[in-house]
């Protein structure tokens, strides 16, 4: 047995030369297996035009569909992509619109408190001075009182004492002269309060 050298499915393409005796030719073909190649290169060809007619517009149509459907599918992604930057850019706005409306509430409500701290402080203030002038003039009156009961006490007394004083030495001419020059100067004194 020789060597063999590719060897084909129907036999023997290739044999080497010295495998049938000649001498000079490293391959020989044989006129069989160059038929044979003949119709397996008719068949090939017959095979792939039946397979082209069958599968290439089938596969080409998948192809194709698949191609326009990742087409979509990026116009899709890349409409998405936009209605998202939207979506964020009008989430912003709104976002800084809330922010703008917070810091005026919250200015307006520390001008509010201010406002009402001061009129707090203000009412307080006015019912203080309204506390303070009652309370002074209930002192006033108080003192005037206090002032009216010792004139009378003191008014009392002196005549109290005129009279014993008077009862047991001076007439009544005398008497009257001196009740009189007694009012007349309690009337010019001035009492300490």
């Amino acid at each position: 047995m020789g060597l063999h050298f590719l060897p084909n499915i129907s036999g023997k393409l290739f044999t080497l030369a010295a495998e049938n005796g000649q001498q000079g030719y490293v391959i020989i073909l044989e006129q069989q297996t160059l038929f044979q190649l003949v119709i397996q290169i008719i068949n090939t060809c017959i095979l792939c035009f039946i397979l082209y007619k069958i599968l290439y517009k089938p596969v080409l149509e998948f192809l194709n569909a698949r191609k326009e459907k990742i087409a979509n599918q990026i116009d899709d992604a890349a409409l998405k992509l936009e209605e998202a930057e939207n979506l964020k850019k009008e989430y912003e706005l709104k976002l800084s619109e809330i922010e703008k409306e917070r810091s005026t509430i919250l200015e307006d409500a520390r001008i509010e408190a201010k406002e009402n701290g001061k009129r707090i402080v203000d009412e307080a203030s006015k019912e203080a001075k309204t506390l303070k002038d009652r309370a002074m003039k209930d002192i006033e009156r108080e003192q005037d009182k206090a002032k009216d009961g010792i004139k009378t006490q003191i008014v009392e007394l002196s005549s109290l004492m005129s009279k014993k004083f008077i009862s047991e030495k001076i007439t009544k001419d005398e008497q009257e002269k001196l009740i009189n020059e007694t009012i007349a100067s309690l009337e010019d004194v001035e009492w300490i309060g």
